[in-house]
């Protein structure tokens, strides 16, 4: 598949429908192009060609590709957010990593490190469970509940009974917003009660965030900044934000 191709079904994932003047646009393509292009991708059964418009067929490709688009976006950012934060992780740490993709990140961090033997990694989205599953000095335990197809994370009651009775020395989350006024926030309902469960039961609490993310409120709290253990984040942070929460006793770490 060309890059191109791909592309556009990124775009056509994010943005649900689009017509073929508009994603000539955005690429900088002739329509005559596009439409060829939306040819092909629908003889391969990807998109849905109507009335001069074009939207994903698959919902599984669908999700792929909505997942792929949130992955790339700041993705040198989350890369070396990911690297800071596996240098946190010890041999036989048992630690959880949530299902934001600046947290997915870390995963292929882990994957390189041969020097951390039994760690427990506890995953609460698919996708850090396929990167690690060839891991053999990581071993993958896996919480039971219902996947959220948007996000690839497992949610509700039966998840958060899986916590019950475990210990983690590290919980790595990520988050929609974090301000000094809000704390710690989701634009999920079922994601909040889930943070809230896996952060009562964590010895540590470390969240990974580009700075984008600073002076920005969801639809719900779920933790207080006086949970925190560390934030890590990059240097487009806000420095007057940064510098307060260093005052209130929270480590931030810049990369």
């Amino acid at each position: 598949m060309s890059i191109r191709h791909q592309k556009i079904l990124e775009l056509l994932a994010a943005e649900g429908n689009l017509s073929v003047s508009k994603l000539s646009e955005m690429l900088s393509v002739s329509e005559v192009t596009i439409r060829t292009d939306l040819t092909q991708l629908a003889k391969e059964g990807k998109v849905l060609r109507d009335h001069g418009s074009a939207r994903i067929l698959e919902e599984r490709v669908k999700q792929e590709y909505s997942f792929q688009t949130r992955k790339s976006q700041n993705f040198d950012k989350k890369n070396k957010i990911g690297l800071a934060a596996a240098n946190f992780v010890h041999p036989e740490d048992s630690i959880l990593l949530d299902s934001s993709t600046t947290v997915l990140a870390m995963t292929k961090a882990l994957r390189e490190r041969d020097d951390i033997k039994d760690v427990t990694v506890i995953p609460t989205g698919i996708w850090a469970a396929i990167e690690l599953m060839s891991c053999s000095h990581i071993n993958v335990l896996m919480p039971s509940g219902y996947l959220r197809s948007i996000s690839g994370s497992i949610t509700g009651l039966p998840t958060s009974d899986f916590f019950e009775n475990l210990n983690i020395n590290k919980a790595f989350l990520g988050a929609w917003g974090i301000s000094e006024e809000s704390g710690l926030t989701d634009s999920h309902l079922l994601e909040v009660e889930l943070k809230k469960k896996i952060i009562s039961r964590a010895h540590e609490v470390i969240i990974l965030v580009d700075g984008n993310k600073f002076n920005k409120s969801g639809l719900a709290t779920y933790s207080s900044i006086r949970n925190i253990s560390k934030i890590i984040t990059d240097e487009s942070a806000p420095k007057k934000m940064v510098k307060s929460l260093r005052s209130s006793g929270v480590e931030v770490l810049i990369v």
